[in-house]
């Protein structure tokens, strides 16, 4: 799924998103699965990309990459 900048910044407003935590979100919507893939991408270990991770599903309020997805569909399409 790829966002336009405007999506993405009302997606960054709404849940309060860090640089950090926007890219790791742009990454999991282009299908990059893996926490080691992300961190690879990003240049970072897999358990701090774990540690975002974690922190991104409390605040979206979920327990997987597949409904994070499903959650940003969701809002853009309201």
């Amino acid at each position: 799924m790829q966002l336009t900048q405007i999506q993405l910044d009302a997606i960054k407003k709404q849940y309060r998103l860090s640089p950090r935590e926007t890219q790791i979100v742009e990454l999991i919507l282009k299908g990059v699965d893996s926490n080691a893939e992300i961190a690879k991408n990003l240049d970072l270990s897999t358990g701090t990309v774990k540690q975002y991770v974690h922190v991104l599903f409390a605040r979206f309020h979920i327990n997987s990459k597949t409904n994070l997805v499903l959650k940003i569909f969701e809002s853009i399409h309201k």
